[in-house]
């Protein structure tokens, strides 16, 4: 896991407002031992890590964006403006050139994104890219943006500008940091995609309505995958799937039945876990059948047929609790490849936590951490890393990838992004950012 801070050494400046010349600032930061702001300005010819600009709006941008900065997941599809706007450091704006970095939230950390900024005719040059995006556990990065707010608000109260915009909004945010339902209700807030109290009243009462009834993980899960494919706020679809027909099913399998890590990242943990529960079977790598992987959840062979499957695109699946052993199941996928893969996500979903929960389970297309772990795990419990790499035997054309495919009953995408995944094989591509922005 990685460090981020920012530094601000304080100059003088005779522009802008008070706010903006009282923190004028020589500014760097660095994630990980690796400075963002290394630049090459253009006037003075010079290449360094700090740049000169105003802690201010910098410090704005973040007080005013935590909440959905902190707990707003990255859309499954190409984020839009209002999404953008908090996520961005760009978006600090203020008149500044900054760094192209953007902070992606999955429930346990923090992504931290960065490519070069060579816009040209721009007076300020970034030059640092990071090949893959640097994990900073959220309390740290918490830390750290705090430690920066602070500093400001120290050169402010210095200055004679303890009134500022920033010192009321920094109150406000700390007020609710220290009320347990007001940070229940921000944080929906920001899970729905919206800023502090701007969520519809009605809409985020009937929210919380449905936490009480799928429990708070749950509805961590649906509500962005939800409301950033375009549905209602308050959740109605929902009752859809609370009503509707899915395939009833008691699973055989504990999750008390296997040792679980409990450190590590998802994937690690997951990868653990679905080699856990593969030892446990007594079948270390060959491929599973489908009436082994339904048996697990308790699903009769005969129901695979009649499985409902809501019209359309679906943003989830989800598996409801019936009672203390039954289950129905909700999936989404129609072909038999997508099925497999959606409930074996759905067993290491209710394997994931030792002891049981109680609540919904939810799958979606989301890059939250219990996501990462659901498709991590149905990935390696599906096709094994081990036997799929003894059975490629060094062959990673697409011709044996979709070989190996057919063998394990798995997509050639699941195929492929395990063999990347674990550096058997490259994109052929730079992925400094998590989606296409424009240059």
């Amino acid at each position: 896991m990685a460090e981020f801070r920012i530094n601000a050494k304080w100059m003088a400046s005779a522009s802008g407002e008070p706010e903006v010349r009282a923190t004028a600032a020589l500014i760097d930061m660095y994630v990980d031992g690796v400075c963002l702001t290394r630049n090459q300005d253009i006037w003075a010819e010079t290449v360094r890590d700090n740049v000169f600009v105003s802690a201010y709006p910098l410090a704005m941008w973040f007080a005013a964006s935590w909440w959905r900065l902190n707990y707003e997941p990255l859309p499954a599809q190409q984020p839009g403006h209002h999404w953008r706007m908090v996520h961005e450091l760009g978006a600090a704006n203020h008149g500044f050139v900054w760094p192209r970095v953007i902070f992606v939230p999955d429930g346990e950390s923090i992504h931290l994104w960065a490519a070069a900024s060579l816009t040209p005719d721009q007076s300020v040059q970034y030059l640092q890219s990071l090949d893959v995006p640097r994990l900073l556990p959220l309390g740290d990065f918490q830390q750290g943006v705090q430690r920066f707010l602070h500093s400001v608000l120290a050169r402010l109260d210095a200055k004679d500008l303890a009134g500022s915009d920033l010192a009321q909004l920094w109150a406000v945010l700390q007020e609710d940091l220290a009320d347990p339902e007001a940070v229940r209700r921000r944080k929906l807030e920001a899970e729905l995609g919206f800023d502090p109290e701007e969520c519809p009243e009605a809409a985020l009462n009937a929210a919380l309505l449905w936490e009480q009834k799928i429990g708070d993980e749950a509805l961590t899960e649906l509500a962005p995958a939800i409301a950033s494919s375009g549905g209602s706020p308050d959740l109605t679809s929902l009752a859809q799937l609370e009503v509707g027909n899915g395939v009833v099913g008691t699973p055989s399998v504990s999750p008390d039945a296997i040792n679980h890590l409990d450190h590590g990242a998802p994937w690690e943990r997951a990868v653990h876990d679905a080699r856990a529960l593969r030892r446990a079977m007594g079948n270390i790598g060959e491929p599973l059948s489908s009436r082994t992987l339904f048996d697990l959840l308790g699903l009769p062979m005969a129901d695979r047929g009649h499985l409902s499957v809501p019209d359309g695109r679906a943003p989830v699946a989800v598996a409801i609790p019936l009672d203390e052993q039954r289950m129905k199941f909700v999936p989404r996928r129609r072909n038999t490849v997508g099925q497999r893969f959606e409930f074996a996500r759905f067993l290491g979903e209710y394997l994931r936590v030792p002891g049981g929960r109680k609540g919904w389970l939810a799958s979606t297309d989301l890059g939250t951490s219990r996501q990462k772990y659901q498709r991590a795990f149905a990935a390696e419990f599906l096709c094994p890393l081990e036997s799929l790499t003894s059975f490629l035997d060094g062959d990673f054309s697409s011709y044996a990838i979709d070989e190996a495919a057919t063998k394990f009953e798995v997509s050639e995408q699941v195929v492929t992004n395990l063999l990347l995944n674990n550096g058997y094989i490259h994109h052929h591509w730079s992925r400094d950012l998590p989606y296409q922005v424009a240059a």
